[in-house]
């Protein structure tokens, strides 16, 4: 794909991003998404067959940056309280990006559910295997003990509250890691 056809498709999907996180799948048109991308309509088409492939598209270029960060939070040479604080904070920018309706967008639509549950089985693979990694890592490395399954640690992390209800009761990412730590340090 030559470097105009790339930039154009970005800015379909950054546009496509934009207004299916404030109007919902449904709702969503694909006249104001060319108008965000600043093209005529046709021109989606010759990128995206239907709304539904330019969610899927969507959806697909949200799960490859999530999974991107993530493997360079997990693999950075730093201790797994750091690691696990910077994944706290990798969700929190990525709700600040969307939005808090944002992320419900793949499980409210109908016609998006199979697109949210083929992501969600691909992010429990490689997300929650690059988790697991880590902590694994952490374990050998006597930061965390090595009798806690590390199963359990990772579901703990996934399961650690939604971003925004953290920043409207003031907590932080600290506080909630190093209640984890507590549990699984050695």
């Amino acid at each position: 794909m030559n470097d105009i056809r790339a930039r154009r498709r970005q800015a379909i999907l950054n546009a496509a991003i934009d207004e299916f996180c404030r109007c919902g799948f449904e709702r969503a048109r694909m006249d104001a998404i060319a108008a965000r991308a600043g093209i005529g309509k046709s021109t989606i088409y010759e990128y995206f067959p239907s709304k539904l492939a330019l969610l899927e598209a969507v959806g697909e270029m949200m799960y490859n940056r999530i999974a991107e960060e993530v493997g360079a939070i997990m693999n950075a040479d730093t201790p797994f309280r750091t690691k696990a604080i910077q994944y706290i904070r990798m969700l929190e920018r990525l709700m600040d990006q969307i939005g808090e309706h944002g992320m419900a967008l793949f499980r409210q639509e109908a016609s998006s559910l199979r697109i949210c549950d083929e992501l969600a089985h691909r992010y429990l693979e490689e997300v929650w295997g690059t988790l697991r990694t880590a902590v694994m890592q952490a374990q050998e490395a006597g930061e965390l003990r090595s009798d806690a399954d590390p199963q359990i640690i990772v579901s703990m992390l996934i399961a650690l509250p939604h971003p925004p209800i953290v920043r409207r009761k003031r907590l932080c990412a600290e506080d909630y890691i190093d209640m984890l730590m507590q549990g699984i340090a050695p």
